[in-house]
This record gives C-alpha cells, sequence and structure tokens, in this order.
C-alpha cells in the first residue's frame, strides 16, 4: 500500500514538473520570437509614436478707453508651421521632409503668402560670396555667440579644415538637406533658413511657424493634402491689432519680439516666456504687460500629443486649455483725445508757418543781425516747431487726454517693414512720448509756484504792489547783461502799481524777479517740491524724465560724479570740459601736457570747492583755494598761479557751477536750470486749480480679468498738500483769469471763445537761444473758474511764443464746454408707444 501511493506521489511531481518545463520552453520561445522575429516590428512602432507637448498660449489682454471703446486687442489669425522630428536624421528622412517643405513653400507663395523666417546666409551685394548675417546693431561678442550657436545646432562645428566659411557651410547643407538638383538659390535659402530655425527649438520639441496670417485658401490646401505635407500642420494663433489706428499710440505703445537676452534671461524666462514670444515695447503695453501677457507659465496651456515618425499628430493625450490676459482700463477718453490730437497737430502747423514767415521777413533779419552772423549754422540748423503735446487731466489727476502731434499708426509698427522703419527713423522721434520723455524750460508758466510760495510765505500780502523799475541790477549792475522784463523800457508805465493779480496778467518778469529774491533759493524750490515739479508724476508709462527745478543741486551737485547720469542738467560737463580745455592750454604754453587722471581729479576738487565756499568779496576767499589746489594737483608754480591768464578764466568758469542769487531771481520766472515734463506740469495746474492739492497723475483706471472680474480699481493719490495755499488761491486764478481777457498776454486767441470769462490760463514763452522763434511755447489753464473741472497744458518746444500755444487749448476747451452741455441737456424722448414730434 505504502509503495502504491509512493508512485502516485512521484507521478505526480514528474507531471507538474513537465507542465513547469513546458511552460518555460514556452516563454523561451516567446522571448525568442519577440527578440528575433518581431523585435524589428515593435521597434518600428515605438519609433513611429512619440509624445510631444505642444505650448498653447490664450490671446493678450485688451486695453480700452474709460468708455471701454477698444483700444487695442488681439486677432486670431492662421499660421502654418512645422515640425521635424530630432531623431529623424537619416537621408530618407530629409529627402521626405525637403519635399514637403518645398511643396508647402509652394502653396504659401501661390496664395499670396510669404515666409516668416529670414536665412542666415546670404550673398554679399558686392563680391557676391557666400556671408553670414546674424542681425546687425549689435556687438561682435554678440554675433559671434549667434554664430557659435547656430553651428553647433545644425552640426557644422567651426574648424580650420571643416567648414571655415559660409560658403563651405552651403556645400555641406546642400548634402545634409538632400537638396533636388536644379533647386533655386533662392528657394535653397528659404529651405535652409525653416532647418535651421527648426534646429535651434528642438530641445523645446515645439513646431515653428514659417508662413504667418495666411489666408483661406492656403489652410484648406494645407489641410487637405496633410498626409503629403510631413510636419506641416495649420495652427491658430493671434496677432496684436489697434483699431483706432494712430490714437493714443505714443500712450498705447505696441508689441513686437524680445530683443534683449540679460532681460529675457533675468526677468522673462523665470515667468515662463519662451525667446520667440511677444511682449509689450513701450507705452501701457510695456508698463502693463505682467497683466496683460499670455505668455507666462501660469496661463499658458498645453497639448500632450503622439506623433507617428511622419510628425503627424495621430492622437491627444492631454489638454490644458489656456488663460487669456487680462484686460486694461485707461483713463483716457478717446474722443478728448480724438480732439486733443487735432487741436494740437493743427497749433503746431499754424506756428510751423508764422514762424517761416517771420525768419524770412527784413525786419526780422535786421534785428537778429548780429545772431545771425554768429551762429554757426551749419552745426546749429534753424529749431522750429515741429512736435507738441496736449495734455487734458481731471481735479484729481485722472488724464483724460494725452495728445501727441505727429503721431503715427500702432498697426505699422506691428506690420513691420518699411512703414515700420519710416517710423523709427523720423527725425521727429515719434515714438516719444513727449508728456513723460521731453523737458523744457517752463518760463512764465512756473510764476504761479513763485506767487504761491511769496504769499504763504508772508513775502508779499495780495493787495501789495509792485513796480517795474526796468533793469534788476540787485546781482548785476552791468546793464548790457543785468535781467529785465519783457516789455520795452519806454512801456514800463504799463506795469506800475502791480498787485498779484496784476502782475499775472501782464506776467512782469521785474515783478518776479523781486518775489524770488525776497523768497531765497530754499524756499522757492520747496514750494517747487510741494507742486510736485521736481519729481515724476505718477503716470503708469515707462521711461518718465525727473522734472528739475534750479538749485545748487540741480546747477551741480558736488555728491556725485561729474556725467550725463549723475548730474541733473548738462551745465557741470560743460563747465568741466571748458576748464580742462584751459588748463591743458595753458600747460601747453609751458611745455608742459598734464595727463587725463590728474586733471580729471584736478577739476573735480576745483568745482566741489567753488559749491562748498563762499566766495567772499571779490574773490579774496576762492583765489587761495584755486591757486593751492592748481599748485597741489598739476604742480603748477607759484608764478603759474598768480597769472590772470591762468587764474581769471578757472575763477570765471567756476561762477557757472555755484548758484548765486542772479540764479534764484531767474528761476523765479521760470529760466535758470529749471527743465519740466509736460506731465508735471500737469500735476502742478491741476493743484492750483484745486485750491493746492497735488495728486500723482493716473493713467489706468483698473484691471479686469477676461471674465469681467475687477482685479485692480485704481483711485487717485495726493502726493502733497500745500498748507495755507487754498486762501491764496482765489488771487491767483483772477490773475490767471485776466491772461486770457482782451488785454492779456493770450487774449487774440479767446476773444472768439463764447466760454472765455470761465477760462483761466497762463501763457510761458522761454528762451532756447538767442534766436527769439526757437523760444519754447506753453500754455496752461483750468476751466471753469469757480468750479474747475479740467487742465488743459499744452506744449510745442521751439514754439516761438506760448500765446501762440494757446490756440489749440481755447479750440480744445470750446469743444469742451459744447459737449458738456450737450451731455446735459434733456434730448426730449418721447414717452413710451408715442411717436415723437
Amino acid at each position: 500500500m505504502n509503495k502504491r501511493n509512493s508512485y502516485r506521489r512521484t507521478g505526480r511531481y514528474l507531471a507538474f514538473m513537465c507542465i513547469i518545463l513546458s511552460m518555460f520552453g514556452y516563454l523561451a520561445y516567446g522571448l525568442m520570437n519577440l527578440q528575433l522575429t518581431l523585435g524589428a516590428d515593435y521597434q518600428q512602432s515605438a519609433d513611429s509614436k512619440r509624445q510631444t507637448k505642444i505650448t498653447l498660449k490664450g490671446s493678450r489682454g485688451m486695453i480700452t478707453d474709460a468708455d471701454n471703446v477698444i483700444m487695442a486687442s488681439d486677432e486670431k489669425i492662421f499660421n502654418v508651421t512645422f515640425y521635424k522630428d530630432g531623431s529623424q536624421t537619416s537621408a530618407k528622412a530629409y529627402t521626405t521632409y525637403t519635399k514637403s517643405i518645398i511643396d508647402a513653400i509652394e502653396i504659401i507663395e501661390r496664395n499670396g503668402g510669404t515666409m516668416t523666417i529670414k536665412p542666415v546666409i546670404e550673398r554679399d551685394a558686392e563680391t557676391g560670396e557666400w556671408k553670414f548675417n546674424f542681425g546687425s546693431g549689435v556687438s561682435d561678442s554678440v554675433l559671434a555667440t549667434r554664430e557659435k550657436s547656430w553651428r553647433s545646432n545644425n552640426y557644422l562645428p567651426d574648424t580650420a579644415t571643416k567648414y571655415p566659411t559660409a560658403a563651405a557651410c552651403v556645400e555641406k547643407l546642400y548634402e545634409t538637406y538632400q537638396i533636388p538638383e536644379g533647386t533655386s538659390e533662392e528657394l535653397f535659402l528659404k529651405i535652409m533658413a525653416i532647418y535651421s530655425e527648426m534646429q535651434m527649438n528642438l530641445f523645446n520639441s515645439q513646431p515653428i511657424v514659417i508662413s504667418k496670417e495666411v489666408n483661406n485658401n492656403t489652410v484648406h490646401e494645407v489641410e487637405s493634402k496633410s498626409i503629403l505635407l510631413t510636419g506641416m500642420e495649420i495652427s491658430v494663433s493671434t496677432k496684436r491689432v489697434y483699431p483706432m489706428g494712430n490714437l493714443a499710440a505714443q500712450v498705447i505703445g505696441y508689441t513686437g519680439a524680445i530683443t534683449n537676452n540679460k532681460t529675457y534671461n533675468e526677468v522673462l524666462k523665470p515667468k515662463g516666456y519662451a525667446y520667440n514670444d511677444t511682449i509689450g515695447q513701450d507705452g501701457i503695453e510695456s508698463a502693463m504687460e505682467d497683466w496683460l501677457t499670455q505668455n507666462s507659465e501660469l496661463r499658458k496651456g498645453y497639448r500632450l500629443v503622439e506623433r507617428d515618425r511622419r510628425s503627424t499628430i495621430t492622437r491627444e493625450l492631454e489638454y490644458v486649455e489656456p488663460k487669456d490676459g487680462n484686460n486694461v482700463k485707461l483713463t483716457i477718453i478717446a474722443s478728448y483725445q480724438q480732439q486733443a490730437e487735432r487741436s494740437i497737430a493743427k497749433n503746431v502747423d499754424t506756428i510751423r508757418k508764422e514762424q517761416e514767415i517771420e525768419m524770412f521777413s527784413p525786419r526780422w533779419k535786421e534785428s537778429r543781425k548780429d545772431a545771425i552772423q554768429a551762429r554757426d549754422w551749419v552745426k546749429y540748423p534753424m529749431e522750429l516747431a515741429v512736435r507738441g503735446v496736449m495734455m487734458v487731466v481731471d481735479m484729481q489727476g485722472r488724464v483724460l487726454a494725452d495728445a501727441n502731434a505727429p503721431t503715427f499708426d500702432l498697426n505699422w509698427m506691428i506690420r513691420g517693414g518699411d512703414e515700420a522703419k519710416a517710423i523709427l527713423t523720423d527725425d521727429r522721434k515719434l515714438l516719444m512720448n513727449y508728456a513723460i520723455h521731453a523737458r523744457g524750460t517752463p518760463g512764465s508758466i512756473f510764476k504761479m509756484v513763485t506767487a504761491t510760495a511769496a504769499m504763504v510765505e508772508g513775502e508779499l500780502s495780495p493787495f501789495e504792489t509792485i513796480n517795474d523799475g526796468g533793469y534788476y541790477t540787485a546781482y548785476n549792475n552791468d546793464l548790457n547783461t543785468a535781467p529785465k522784463c519783457w516789455i520795452p523800457l519806454g512801456q514800463i508805465s504799463k506795469h506800475q502799481n502791480q498787485t498779484i493779480v496784476k502782475g499775472l496778467i501782464n506776467s512782469c518778469n521785474y515783478f518776479f524777479y523781486t518775489l524770488g529774491d525776497r523768497l531765497g533759493a530754499e524756499r522757492l524750490y520747496r514750494y517747487s517740491a510741494l507742486y510736485g515739479l521736481t519729481s515724476v508724476s505718477g503716470m503708469d508709462l515707462p521711461g518718465e524724465q525727473r522734472s528739475v527745478v534750479g538749485s545748487q543741486m540741480t546747477l551741480y551737485d558736488p555728491n556725485n560724479p561729474v556725467g550725463e547720469s549723475t548730474q541733473d542738467t548738462a551745465r557741470p560737463i560743460i563747465v568741466f570740459n571748458a576748464i580742462k580745455k584751459h588748463l591743458r592750454k595753458c600747460g601747453a604754453s609751458y611745455d608742459i601736457e598734464y595727463d587725463n587722471e590728474r586733471l580729471n581729479r584736478c577739476i573735480k576738487r576745483l568745482m566741489d570747492m567753488a559749491v562748498n565756499t563762499d566766495q567772499g568779496s571779490e574773490g579774496v576767499i576762492w583765489l587761495p583755494q584755486i591757486r593751492n589746489i592748481l599748485m597741489e594737483e598739476l604742480n603748477m608754480t607759484q608764478e603759474m598761479v598768480y597769472l590772470q591768464a591762468i587764474i581769471g578764466d578757472t575763477y570765471n568758469y567756476l561762477n557757472d557751477v555755484k548758484w548765486g542769487g542772479g540764479e534764484t531771481i531767474m528761476t523765479a520766472i521760470g529760466q535758470s536750470v529749471t527743465y519740466l515734463t509736460p506731465a508735471a506740469v500737469a500735476r502742478y495746474v491741476c493743484a492750483v486749480a484745486n485750491g493746492g492739492t497735488v495728486y500723482n497723475l493716473m493713467v489706468v483706471d483698473s484691471i479686469t480679468a477676461p471674465d469681467g472680474a475687477i482685479l485692480s480699481q485704481r483711485t487717485p493719490t495726493i502726493s502733497n498738500v500745500i498748507e495755507g495755499a487754498s486762501y491764496y488761491m482765489g488771487y491767483i486764478h483772477e490773475g490767471m483769469k485776466g491772461v486770457v481777457d482782451e488785454d492779456g498776454t493770450a487774449g487774440k486767441y479767446f476773444d472768439k471763445n463764447p466760454y472765455k470769462n470761465e477760462i483761466c490760463g497762463k501763457t510761458g514763452t522761454a528762451q532756447v537761444t538767442r534766436m527769439d522763434i526757437e523760444n519754447n511755447a506753453w500754455f496752461v489753464s483750468f476751466v471753469p473758474i469757480h468750479a474747475p473741472e479740467i487742465a488743459v497744458i499744452t506744449f510745442v518746444p521751439n514754439g516761438w511764443k506760448g500765446a501762440l500755444a494757446s490756440s489749440s487749448a481755447s479750440e480744445f476747451i470750446e469743444w469742451y464746454m459744447k459737449q458738456k452741455t450737450l451731455r446735459t441737456v434733456d434730448p426730449g424722448l418721447p414717452v413710451g408707444n408715442t411717436l415723437a414730434p
């Protein structure tokens, strides 16, 4: 029994072992079959299906005016894209891709499209030889870096034996890309450009755009022939459009390609931007980039797709929808902007015509004969009115219009080509927003600062009278150069017994010299700062220049080096160079050559001494110190430093960086080294109108999400409140009211304005050169006088007379007041279910 059971157990073990061995045998056979028989098939299948992640982007946010009129938006377009599998490098693969590229180019161009990508190799126009073209306007090191990157991506090392020249690279690329016999050179360059761009983008596995904004015929043909066009696809994209064309162009700005590698690597790349993305280049487009953009990592979407070996998408594995950028709403009102642009453009043209008539008149030529003969006309041609700017702001600093003349069509900058080139090369610097990028000597529009300071500080009562005494000789006894009022000496009887009201109406320089002298430099500068004239205005626009008002630190700040970026004005640089030239000449007369470093150190010490030391009577304090510095720094002998030829000119030059009473009284009338932007002036005039509250300017009202949710609502912010000013503003307003009356300096341009009794204004004529028609022209105003609503500021560089710049303000104010009436009149619509009469 036991033996029988033992046999049974042994049989079962043998049977089990046979089953196990059979299973192992089957698995071994399967593995052999997989590796030896079906391996090639599975490999081919694996090779033919690769996953790629395609980045998706939404639309850039819109820019609208205060009434939701669209100023900038994105428009849907179709592009032809190309994608090459980086692993497909065989001759057979290149033959297929090249044929696809050639066919796609033929379709695109036959239907009126053009290629987006430009080749980096071209024929030299003069020699006919092949040459590289990696761009222009950049350093040799940048060009070398670009060439190195291109060679690396196209497997063309730069060696003495392999492909050292552009011609050698061309020969190799003909072979690599399997270019068919008989292909034209023009077509080859297009093929090469497409391959080069693709190679540069292999690392991110993204298709490249080879033709933008193609028409429907191209779309249909490419899609219908997709099976034959390996790697070619139609993609949906957007382009930036500006429906209002040139309206507020300098405010809106435009978009363009990323051109600064440092900015990309340090700022944009960490946010998720690709190097071929577009960004805001100027204006609101630039300032609000983070809000508007669809290119940040937070807003991009993607498609995870599977491609076959022909680079064709076979299925979609995952989809994440992209998000649109946010929308920016401005404080600007389109209708105000349109009227302001019309008015300022007309004003500039009118001034220019009057200047041209004046400069050719015998009377003007005779009166300026000496200045005409002394001028280097080749180096300094006549500067006449070619630009102008008008700003309209409300009483809380909202910018309702920022109009530049001339302007340009923003869509031209997007299209590029000759139209964009014409804008970029225009001598009138069309891209500049003169409201924030230009500074000019203000002239008499500054006098409200002086008036405010004098009355608040108790240096002038509203009823005190001051007589025009002709020459103001407190700081200059030489009647050939002493300052005086603009009115001829024979007519100064018209400027007698002037209160602050009459002083403003007459714009009497002698009156304001007196006030400036009483105030002194420190208080005059302090009130300028309180009015916001020494700081930026706060507008959300890039590149705003800071206004400067005359003071010792403005004239020359000894705490900073002498340079354009470290000093507020060019005066210190001019003085520095003049002293250097003088000392070199003095040394040369003794056969001494001073090295540059010693001269620079010596001159800086001289200028610092001048600022930090009183001159003393007839230079009794300055002269010994000047002599000591010259001997210590330049090893001049005692005999040399006592020579008038050396010490005299040095002393006189140093006077030009030393602030004195003469500079203070000139600052009081808006001259000296005072340079203001129209934006700063707008903020200042707004404060004069509203009683002394200085608001920061704002041009952005709000930012909303694509679904309309408000993300950021901007509100007016107060920069300063000038304590005690409101009590005296009525007198200033009355004086400004008189400026536009019949006998005022701008009365001629308001005599037919039906609202002239509600307007306050001030002209400003600031000398630029000895040629009076090159003066800067300003006009500032607000309306209505008793309950101000808007301030209007006009600036025409080289506009001759401030009164001439008032015509555009008069025109705009008349339009505004009529529109205001229309807005408040009941249109008398019929009640429901009735007909209008």
